[in-house]
């Protein structure tokens, strides 16, 4: 009987206007992995926060929290079938947007106590990403990308709070020493269009995951 063929388990990070949706569903496409995307039109909670942030805050990062544990309940048991892809990991949800409202006075220290007790308990029994793909994008081209968009609650969004999630990726990146990560910088980078790009971004990422 032939060998079971190994699955992976691939999780896209960065911040809004990065290009996170778009290389999930590349790489969903290019290489047959099932992909999970990030619920966000789901949240009633998130265009809230963009008009009121330190009421909305906390319900909204548990909201994220609550569905990605769910969603990583179904990656563990899909991955004895199928490789998967997913838009940002339970890390960027925490280390970036959790710890930005932590930062910026949005959420107290009893509020941010509360929401990472519950991701430390949570977090324990879900499986780790075989690969973590970090978007890395200026903040002019991220704002180009936000204000070209269809989500109206963000195109008013300050710059200094995504400049904030940008620098806080970049920290929780370097210090998970554990999880195997690259990094991409996506200013420059066409994977709608240019098929050199795809190309070039798919070998990077196999090569991430160590695959022919």
């Amino acid at each position: 009987m032939e060998g079971k063929s190994k699955t992976y388990y691939i999780s896209i990070a960065g911040v809004m206007g990065s290009g996170k949706t778009t290389a999930a569903n590349l790489l969903a496409q290019e290489l047959g992995f099932y992909l999970f995307e990030e619920n966000v039109a789901e949240n009633a909670f998130l265009p809230l926060f963009y008009k009121d942030a330190k009421r909305w805050a906390l319900p909204t990062q548990l909201f994220y929290l609550y569905e990605k544990a769910k969603q990583l309940n179904r990656v563990k048991d899909l991955l004895s079938r199928v490789s998967v892809v997913q838009d940002t990991p339970i890390y960027q949800d925490h280390f970036t947007y959790a710890k930005a409202s932590k930062v910026l006075g949005y959420t107290s220290e009893d509020e941010y106590s509360l929401y990472a007790g519950f991701y430390n308990t949570l977090k324990e029994d879900l499986p780790v990403p075989d690969l973590i793909v970090g978007l890395e994008a200026s903040l002019p081209v991220v704002e180009s990308r936000i204000k070209k968009r269809s989500r109206d609650f963000e195109k008013e969004v300050d710059m200094s709070y995504v400049s904030l999630l940008s620098e806080l990726q970049k920290e929780w990146i370097r210090e998970h020493t554990n999880l195997n990560i690259i990094t991409v910088n996506t200013d420059t980078l066409d994977l709608v269009s240019n098929e050199s790009h795809k190309n070039n971004f798919l070998k990077t990422v196999k090569n991430g995951l160590r695959i022919q």
